[in-house]
């Protein structure tokens, strides 16, 4: 390929690459197709980007695009092999074409729905790991341009890494979905188990989750914290329910949890969190008797949680407090019992409508 400006190119490969990297720390699928689509038309110049994946069916459906057509794309899906989209998508090849009328592979199909006027395509598979997912598409090169190889070079350059970071999230989505219904799994036989517990694990996970985000952690800490909202408890699964609940007996969960899912490699990080959220701000909880912020921040986030669920909760074994008498009195063993900083983004993050569902009002017994 001979370079038509050197100097122009190095510069839209540079940018390609930086804009690359943003792809990297995005968690959700529609937002990292709605800025790849975006980087695309802006690196090379288009009206307008589009991105087609193959569904569980293996045919093309748009999933995203540029422009002002962007809206009706959404529910085109495409058979393999059809349009230029398609044949790209089949035959694993780039291709350019400057003139849509001479291209017999042209359908139109895109330009009847959205009342777009396609004159000119350049199109790449999206491939990972050797196998084709989807097609980036551009159309229209801006100023009556072509699209040419310098440009099909770039856009190849901008797919390799939107591909891998298309299957990225993907697997990160299928990770949490199948963690999410082992988890409901595992916490309705504990509800089974310890009915004094119901529905006690799943409002610790979303005042976790709040909590996190009122801390400002990141996605990711948060999703974490969140799941293990929902399994501090899991331990409770070991104890035998014919035996007594002595205090020993109970104390004993956290070490049992942590037990349980600790060389489970997708919930490593939640170990710490189950082991330590018994443990005191002043160092005299369970089982390590950790003390102040020795204690993983995850299993102060998650004790207060469940201590707050505890004393407000219909299904704890005392009566529950109204709403201000539990925050004050969590208040009043800041710096004893629990991190002073998370009761306080505690008291921010948690309003009062949350809580209007499930405990009584102010000043009852």
């Amino acid at each position: 390929m001979k370079l038509s400006d050197p100097a122009e190119y190095v510069k839209k490969l540079t940018a390609v690459l930086e804009v690359t990297k943003a792809y990297r720390g995005i968690i959700h699928l529609d937002v990292l197709l709605s800025t790849i689509v975006e980087t695309a038309a802006d690196t090379v110049g288009a009206e307008a980007s589009s991105i087609l994946l193959y569904d569980d069916e293996g045919k093309l459906r748009f999933h995203s695009a540029s422009g002002r057509a962007a809206r009706a794309v959404k529910p085109m899906i495409v058979e393999p092999g059809q349009g230029i989209a398609g044949w790209t998508a089949v035959n694993g090849e780039p291709a350019i074409v400057n003139d849509t009328a001479t291209d017999p592979r042209f359908a139109g199909g895109f330009d009847r729905e959205s009342g777009f006027v396609t004159r000119s395509i350049l199109c790449v598979p999206l491939t990972f790991e050797g196998r084709v997912i989807g097609v980036l598409e551009l159309l229209n090169k801006k100023d009556d341009g072509k699209f040419d190889e310098e440009d099909q070079t770039l856009l190849f350059s901008l797919a390799d890494q939107a591909a891998i970071s298309i299957e990225h999230v993907r697997l990160q989505d299928a990770q949490n979905n199948y963690f999410s219904h082992v988890s409901e799994i595992l916490i309705g036989a504990m509800d089974t188990h310890v009915p004094i517990k119901d529905g006690h694990a799943r409002r610790v996970a979303r005042y976790a989750r709040l909590v996190a985000t009122g801390l400002g952690l990141s996605d990711d800490e948060q999703r974490e914290l969140y799941f293990a909202g929902l399994l501090h408890d899991i331990g409770l699964l070991k104890l035998d329910t014919s035996a007594e609940w002595t205090r020993e007996r109970i104390e004993l969960h956290p070490l049992l949890g942590y037990e349980m899912i600790k060389d489970i490699i997708f919930w490593k990080q939640l170990a710490p969190v189950i082991l330590h959220h018994h443990e005191r701000w002043d160092g005299r909880g369970y089982p390590n008797k950790l003390q102040g912020e020795a204690i993983p921040l995850g299993a102060r986030i998650v004790g207060v949680c469940e201590a707050f669920d505890v004393i407000t909760s219909t299904s704890s074994y005392k009566s529950p407090l109204p709403y201000e008498m539990a925050l004050r009195e969590m208040e009043a063993h800041a710096a004893t019992q629990f991190d002073p900083r998370v009761i306080e983004v505690l008291k921010a993050s948690i309003s009062e409508a949350d809580t209007l569902d499930r405990r009584p009002p102010s000043g009852s017994k």
